[in-house]
This record gives C-alpha cells, sequence and structure tokens, in this order.
C-alpha cells in the first residue's frame, strides 16, 4: 500500500475522532419581549386592560360639557378601582373645584332664596269711596310679625282694564308716629284727589316700613 495513501487515512481518523469528542453546541433561548407572556400554548398573551379607562374617558367628555357633577361621579367610581392613581385624584379635585366655580356663578346670575312663609302685614277690608271729587281708598292694616313695625307707608294705585297703573298716591295710619303692636290693626285712608279717568281698579300694598 502507498505510504502517502496510508497517511491520508490517519489524518482523515484523527479529524473524525476529534469531531465526535466535542459535545452538541445548543441555541440559546429566545429572549422574551418586556410586558409581554405566554400562555400555555406558547402563543404571547396580551396585558389586561386597565378597568378604570372608560370611566376617565367618560369624565373628560362631561367635563368639555360643562357636566361636572356627572364628571364627579364617573372618576369617584375610576378611584374605587384604583384608590392609590394619583392622576385620578388629580383629575377628580380639578372636577371638584370646576363644579365649585359653576355653582358659584350660576348663583350670582341666577339668584335663589329659599325661606319659610312669615308674612308681617295683612291688609283687610279694602274698600272706596268719593267725596267732592276726592277718590279715598280706605281699609285695615295689620301687624301679624312677632315685632314692632313703625314709619309704615301704604302706597295705593289705580288700574286701567289692563291693569296698567294709571297714577298712585301714598298714605300712612290714622296714628302714623305710634305705629302698630303685633297682631294690632289701625284703619288707613289714601285720597286721590282729581283722580285720573279711565280707572278701574286699584291695588294697595306697605311700601316701607321699620
Amino acid at each position: 500500500m502507498n505510504k502517502k495513501f496510508l497517511a491520508t487515512l490517519f489524518c482523515s481518523s484523527l479529524i473524525a475522532t476529534s469531531l465526535s469528542a466535542q459535545p452538541a453546541s445548543r441555541k440559546s433561548p429566545l429572549s422574551m419581549p418586556s410586558g409581554a407572556g405566554f400562555n400555555q400554548t406558547g402563543e404571547t398573551a396580551t396585558p389586561a386592560a386597565d378597568p378604570t379607562l372608560p370611566f376617565i374617558e367618560s369624565s373628560r367628555a362631561l367635563m368639555l360639557e360643562t357636566k361636572f357633577t356627572q364628571a364627579k361621579e364617573a372618576l369617584r367610581t375610576a378611584i374605587r378601582l384604583a384608590p392609590m392613581s394619583l392622576e385620578i385624584w388629580a383629575m377628580y379635585d380639578e372636577a371638584v373645584n370646576a363644579d365649585y366655580v359653576d355653582k358659584k356663578r350660576r348663583e350670582k346670575f341666577n339668584p335663589v332664596i329659599d325661606r319659610d312663609i312669615q308674612p308681617i302685614f295683612s291688609i283687610n277690608r279694602v274698600d272706596s269711596y268719593i267725596e267732592l271729587g276726592t277718590l279715598y281708598v280706605v281699609g285695615s292694616l295689620q301687624n301679624i310679625s312677632k315685632e314692632p313695625r313703625q314709619k309704615l307707608v301704604i302706597t295705593a294705585k289705580i288700574l286701567d282694564e289692563n291693569k296698567r297703573e294709571l297714577r298712585q298716591e301714598t298714605g300712612t295710619l290714622l296714628i302714623p308716629e305710634r305705629g302698630l303692636m303685633p297682631n294690632e290693626s289701625s284703619l288707613f285712608e289714601i285720597p286721590f284727589k282729581n283722580f285720573p279717568p279711565g280707572g278701574k281698579s286699584f291695588r294697595v300694598q306697605v311700601s316701607t316700613y321699620e
């Protein structure tokens, strides 16, 4: 056998033995993107949705519509779902402030007074008569409050058939300096000299008092 052939065969045997002695290489595992996971089937799992988002978006839309009370209710629900969220608490504080300012503005332009009915005077037995060309409006005024009332001024108005005012005159009680004690009554008389024609009715009211 040729010596050159034997040498080639010997080198090939050494190379095969060296390769079989080396451990098989392993592929490194795939890196997993942050925020993603795998389910049991090996598919990527979708992160869970934030349950507060619908309420936050609803509150923002309500704030734009100046419906601050409804916006506060939506944010209260979001706070119950995520009580540690500083962002939601900040939005809630903003809604509270906006609601307060809006209510104060409405009260300024549309003031509302709500109180119990506590009448002070009662005008009774109102009548009229004419004497020597003068129309007299007469009646009785009673103090139905719990305090003395003084310096009372009574106004009578002559009205036409359409309830439009033609003329008005003022008068006092028969004893004006004394005033009226609680539950006390007194007569009054208001004259209209040369009263206007076309008068069909009259109206009597207490103008001022102390």
